[in-house]
């Protein structure tokens, strides 16, 4: 199937305050995949943690990610999800909509 990549914060995020973004990839299978992180298109490194594929009861597997970032305005992160099988990508969002005041997914 197709992975399902969604993207959130560990704490309510507040402008400039430390917090970490979490990027749950779920429906894997077969566990082979790369995730990766990027901040206005830019690839991201620095911090990053990955957990292991854990399976579920429905006979795929899921996996988190994590980065720590410093929430400011403007900002776009993304979690990249990259199938080792067929190089498929699936891409969620985080940050700002462009208003200044929504942060949030898409």
């Amino acid at each position: 199937g197709i992975p399902e990549v969604s993207v959130f914060p560990a704490l309510p995020p507040v402008l400039g305050e430390p917090n970490t973004l979490v990027c749950l990839v779920e429906n894997i299978f077969p566990p082979a995949l790369d995730i990766g992180w990027t901040l206005a298109g830019a690839p991201v490194t620095r911090g990053v943690t990955h957990g292991p594929f854990t399976p579920t009861a429905d006979l795929t597997f899921v996996r988190f990610s994590r980065v720590p970032v410093v929430p400011a305005a403007g900002d776009v992160h993304a979690c990249v999800v990259t199938s080792r099988r067929d190089n498929a990508t699936v891409v969620a969002y985080w940050g700002e909509r462009g208003d200044g005041e929504d942060l949030g997914t898409s």
